[in-house]
């Protein structure tokens, strides 16, 4: 029997999000995730570090449906509080432990200025290596606590999005932010070009 090894992965996610991600196929695409058991051999030369912050490299565009991507944590590097509006985010840890916080959203109607506006927390997790975590609309960070190991995660949004929304930790204010990456390799997936 052949590894199901991230080439598989990706070919499986393209046949089964070829029309988009609706709710009927949320807990496959998880299933598929899981499925996929993390081999460095697969992801090691499209690693990029940075000391200044995590990085994003862009693996497939799924047809427009979805982003596919993986993103490099240096040591106690983090996110800063964000959302993926109106797109599902199905997140795998492929080394190392990344923490994850939930806030509440905030009510700016009842905040009219800087102060008693601290995003306020409600949760907390950390991810090991071949956990999946889906996020739905929420509001969280993502992060490497280690002080010394690195973390690597694979991470898919459907629907893609080209902005986010960041909050101040301590005033909730939303900004809009556009997203980025630091590598593209979306041309040489799947065996295959997968531009389009």
């Amino acid at each position: 029997m052949s590894r199901y090894d991230l080439n598989s992965l990706q070919s499986d996610l393209r046949k089964e999000l070829g029309n988009g991600l609706t709710e009927e196929n949320v807990n496959l695409v998880k299933d598929l995730m899981s499925r996929y058991k993390s081999d460095p051999r697969d992801w090691k030369d499209k690693e990029k570090w940075s000391d200044v912050k995590y990085t994003r490299t862009l693996m497939d565009k799924g047809n427009g449906h979805y982003n596919l991507m993986i993103l490099c944590w240096n040591v106690g590097q983090e996110s800063p509080i964000h959302n993926h509006p109106n797109s599902h985010c199905f997140m795998k840890t492929l080394e190392g432990v990344v923490h994850e916080e939930l806030y509440k959203k905030p009510d700016m109607t009842s905040c009219q200025c800087s102060c008693g506006c601290k995003m306020e927390k409600i949760d907390d997790r950390d991810y090991a290596i071949d956990n999946v975590a889906l996020i739905t609309d929420g509001v969280h960070r993502v992060g490497n606590r280690s002080h010394v190991d690195k973390a690597v995660t694979l991470h898919l949004y459907s629907p893609p999005f080209t902005t986010c929304h960041k909050y101040d930790d301590d005033t909730s204010k939303e900004t809009e932010v556009p997203m980025g990456f630091d590598q593209d390799f979306s041309g040489r997936c799947c065996g295959t070009s997968c531009c389009s």
